[in-house]
């Protein structure tokens, strides 16, 4: 297989270490959507269509703590309910530009048995956050209910896919949606999070079903492959992370190792569920060998400097997206074209991220793979 791949990445810090501990990766359950829907606070059996748990560990600061999302759509409206593992308030984002910032945030809590459900949006990295209708937008959750007791807050919500109010993000069906979360242990809304925080991939029915037992014994030898270069890909952004960190202690290295991990396990779910074989998860060792021999010299410019670590990861996550778009047009099967739009949302959020590092220090990054269009579309302020 010849990927696009001109660039990747690594050597390992790693998990053994115990520096840095790889959250849990969801696993997205599927399921017909049997029961009527219902803002009520309970979470029937068959209510929804989708569902995932989010799983953030005990850090400085924060107690850990999990956030199950369950969700549905129709051509229409998103039919949402967040289950947190706290009595206090509990906040979903929408398709961060970077961190926190412009991203599309609800923002709920239950108390005296009453939800209350904000259409908040972000104009920072870490805040502030208020409600649209404080900045001229409009108040788009059409129908909301909660409840709370054993620990638990759960909060149901209706929103149109697409609200108008340039405030919130406009979403389609079988769209693949990247997603902010957190949790506090106080329902008051103006104290911060304190339990758990973290991201995930969201994606919405398209009307499509997923793959057949028949489709799995008919899968190409072009479709295998790219599951395995695409783990490997993962892999790889993981491992030069880890590495990164381990020599420059800058923050979005240790959250983005996390984040790479679980785009590793989410391609894992999928190899598995076709009976392949990945290869050994030693650090910095790859059976693609394009991988192997590139890894060694981006790594050591990227050990160079802070800055330059910066840029090679950018440069990888460029890759990383004309790869994922490549793979995207190689299959038709539905569940693998879920697993790549959602691992393609992510790259999109981590260039971002990279790029405008880059720039608060003043440097501008230039695209070195993607198209200059793309590049501008993926980066730009929304």
């Amino acid at each position: 297989m010849k990927p696009i791949l001109v660039a990747l990445l690594l050597s390992l810090l790693l998990f053994s270490s115990g520096c840095i501990q790889p959250e849990k990766a969801p696993v997205v359950e599927e399921k017909v959507a049997t029961e009527g829907w219902k803002a009520d606070g309970i979470v029937g059996n068959s209510e929804y269509s989708r569902s995932m748990v989010l799983q953030a560990p005990a850090r400085q600061g924060y107690t850990g703590g999990e956030m199950e999302i369950s969700w549905k759509n129709d051509e229409q409206f998103l039919f949402l309910a967040l289950n947190g593992s706290t009595e206090g308030w509990l906040a979903i984002g929408f398709e961060p530009l970077e961190w926190m910032k412009n991203s599309d945030i609800i923002l709920a809590s239950v108390q005296g048995g009453k939800a209350t459900v904000l259409d908040e949006y972000c104009t920072g990295n870490y805040g502030p956050h208020i409600e649209d209708t404080m900045l001229g937008g409009t108040n788009d959750i059409t129908e909301f209910g909660g409840s709370k007791g054993a620990g638990r807050t759960v909060i149901e919500l209706k929103r149109k896919l697409d609200t108008g109010d340039k405030f919130d993000k406009a979403f389609s069906p079988g769209q693949a949606i990247s997603i902010i979360w957190a949790l506090s242990n106080n329902p008051e809304i103006s104290f911060k999070h304190n339990v758990a925080y973290g991201e995930g991939i969201m994606t919405l029915s398209s009307g499509q079903t997923m793959a057949s037992a028949a489709a799995v014994a008919t899968l190409t030898w072009r479709e295998k492959d790219g599951l395995i270069f695409i783990w490997e890909e993962e892999k790889a952004a993981r491992d030069l992370y880890a590495s990164l960190y381990e020599k420059n202690n800058l923050s979005i290295f240790l959250d983005l190792v996390r984040s790479e991990q679980s785009h590793m396990d989410q391609a894992k779910a999928v190899i598995e569920k076709y009976g392949l074989s990945l290869p050994e998860d030693k650090p910095g060792i790859f059976q693609n060998q394009t991988i192997q021999e590139i890894h060694d010299e981006l790594l050591a410019e990227g050990l160079q400097s802070d800055q330059d670590a910066l840029k090679v990861a950018a440069t990888f996550e460029e890759i990383s997206i004309m790869d994922l778009e490549k793979e995207l047009a190689a299959t038709q099967a539905e569940d693998i074209r879920i697993a790549y739009q959602g691992l393609l949302a992510g790259s999109r959020k981590h260039l971002r991220s990279y790029v405008s590092d880059l720039k608060d220090q003043g440097i501008q990054y230039d695209p070195h793979y993607l198209d200059r269009g793309e590049f501008e579309e993926i980066v730009r302020v929304g």
